[in-house]
């Protein structure tokens, strides 16, 4: 199969099981954010332990200790707010918003990273911010705490983005993973052993399920990147909106209006713009 195929295949496959994770999160009843973070920490751990059989005790060595417990701070709070705006917000909506994470990126990328952002990643990035104002349906959509989770998952996820590509510099992929696995899960299991109960058989399934499509998706994703740039492939990951305006639909009866459309619009053009303006100058200064 051509290369430039099967990497679109993925990234679809990908967004599929990213949107997937949400919407069973979103069907789930009475279950503590805690829990399902604390699911998902355990999901990482599950995913990565083949990995760890057979690279062995190797696969714990990092020379960044400091910056992988930072990583998985920044899960931690990532992920928790993550599900707040999707358990809140119809999918669509939660979803658009988790999109404005390249803005924030944008934003910290210079003092942070010290890269050079000129002036149209910076208007585009305006662009895209004028679009979450659409997105928040001015008068109509309540400016309430899981819209305002959602935009922080947003800038924490631009946050794990950036320590991710500091980890990337010095340590193996299966490493990062496996220490986001650990200290999520350490991290979490505090907050969420007092609610922990059994919440049912259909819960139970529900949360392994979820559990296990977040680190699926995110392995699909990253094969994806190693077959094709991700300007080629930033377009395509956007079909996740189209998946989550379906199940919102179908499943929990939920509207698509015309500022919803057009913040859309807006926040993913101008997110496809700055991620290929981007490749554009790396491969210029290449």
């Amino acid at each position: 199969m051509n290369p430039m195929l099967r990497a679109v295949l993925l990234a679809i496959a990908a967004a599929f099981l990213f949107n997937l994770e949400t919407t069973l999160v979103k069907l789930m009843d009475g279950v503590p954010v805690a829990t399902i973070v604390l699911a998902r920490s355990i999901g990482q751990l599950a995913w990565v332990a083949p990995l760890l059989l057979a690279t062995g005790p190797d696969l714990f060595r990092t020379r960044q200790m400091p910056m992988q417990a930072l990583r998985g701070l920044l899960s931690i709070i990532c992920w928790g707010l993550y599900y707040i705006g999707f358990l809140h917000l119809t999918l669509a909506t939660a979803t658009v918003l988790a999109f404005t994470s390249v803005l924030f990126i944008t934003a910290l990328a210079g003092p942070l990273l010290g890269e050079q952002v000129g002036w149209r990643r910076w208007s585009a990035t305006l662009v895209g911010f004028a679009g979450v104002l659409l997105v928040a349906r001015p008068g109509t959509l309540q400016i309430g705490w899981p819209l305002l989770a959602s935009l922080l998952s947003a800038l924490f996820s631009a946050g794990i983005a950036i320590t991710t590509r500091k980890l990337a510099r010095t340590e193996r992929t299966g490493t990062i993973m496996l220490y986001i696995g650990l200290f999520t899960t350490a991290g979490t299991l505090p907050f969420a052993w007092g609610g922990l109960a059994w919440h049912g058989w259909e819960n139970s399934l529900l949360l392994a399920a979820m559990a296990l499509l977040g680190p699926a998706g995110m392995h699909l994703w990253i094969t994806s990147l190693r077959l094709a740039d991700a300007s080629a492939l930033a377009p395509i990951s956007y079909v996740r909106l189209v998946f989550a305006a379906t199940a919102g639909v179908v499943l929990f009866n939920e509207a698509i209006d015309g500022w919803l459309i057009a913040g859309a619009t807006l926040i993913i053009g101008s997110a496809i713009y700055i991620t290929k303006r981007g490749a554009a100058k790396a491969r210029a200064a290449g």
